[in-house]
């Protein structure tokens, strides 16, 4: 069954992603953010770009991979195991068809980000200018893209920021957590902490407060930084550096007040709901 690890992009899922892979592959000698054989928890990104291939699925046309979540997803749970995914598509339906159902899932750990640090780190993964990228991020017809056999593509449907983290905190159909990126930087521990219960109580994990401090120090942003200066990090199809700052209200001193107003408004409801505002 699967646990997602959700989140719209540049808002904190590759950390609690590299969390949860150091936790739980502890017993292993050195800590790396891209996969090693020995790994005994592989979280993969989701969609899959191989599981295109497996299936014969169109994935330059976005309804073909939309009518065929479900059957990535009940391919990738043919292990038999606790599977963990990352993906940064909405919880929503495409031509009647839902990213996701009982039979695949068991529950998700949601993270979100003031949208105007979003914004910020956003337009420099992207390499766009601030007011493109809060356009991006407004808009509801947005996608993530991605390159996979030298052709860009739609892989996830995001929406705008609110519609993203709106999708996912109404999903009812099993138990999620949601989780503030600004609480993972602020309370780090207390924060991983529940983490791990949330998943002690969905699918039965052991929690180790040794272990979880342990994957705490691997995964500070310090040493993120620094193994992907050292060694790369395979996720990023970017140029410029994918851990870049990782701080906090970096907006106050980024944004101008016409850019400031405009993600205020059009995100007003959601951003008072989360104490942002």
């Amino acid at each position: 069954m699967i646990t997602w690890i959700a989140s719209y992009p540049k808002s904190g899922n590759t950390w609690m992603k590299l969390f949860l892979k150091s936790y739980f592959n502890s017993s292993n000698s050195d800590f790396s953010i891209n996969p090693k054989p020995d790994d005994n928890l592989k979280i993969e990104t989701f969609p899959v770009a191989t599981k295109f291939r497996d299936l014969n699925i169109k994935y330059n046309d976005f309804a073909e991979i939309a009518k065929n979540w479900i059957s990535m997803q009940s391919l990738i749970n043919l292990n038999n195991k606790s599977n963990y995914l990352k993906t940064h598509n909405a919880m929503c339906s495409i031509n009647n068809y839902q990213f996701t159902n009982n039979e695949n899932t068991i529950g998700a750990i949601y993270i979100v980000r003031d949208p105007r640090d979003v914004a910020i780190s956003y337009s420099k993964f992207l390499g766009k200018d601030i007011d493109e990228t809060i356009e991006y991020i407004l808009s509801d017809s947005c996608f993530e893209q991605d390159l996979f056999e030298n052709e860009l593509y739609k892989k996830s449907v995001m929406g705008s920021w609110a519609y993203h983290y709106n999708s996912w905190k109404n999903y009812k159909a099993n138990e999620i957590i949601i989780v503030k990126y600004e609480d993972m930087l602020k309370k780090t521990n207390e924060t991983f902490f529940k983490v791990l219960n949330y998943l002690n109580k969905i699918i039965n994990i052991e929690v180790n407060e040794k272990k979880m401090m342990n994957a705490i120090n691997l995964t500070s942003f310090k040493n993120l930084k620094k193994l992907e200066k050292n060694g790369g990090f395979n996720e990023n199809p970017s140029s410029n550096p994918f851990f870049r700052k990782g701080k906090i209200g970096e907006w106050k001193k980024t944004l101008n007040s016409k850019q400031i107003q405009k993600i205020e408004k059009k995100f007003i409801k959601e951003m008072k709901e989360l104490k942002y505002l």
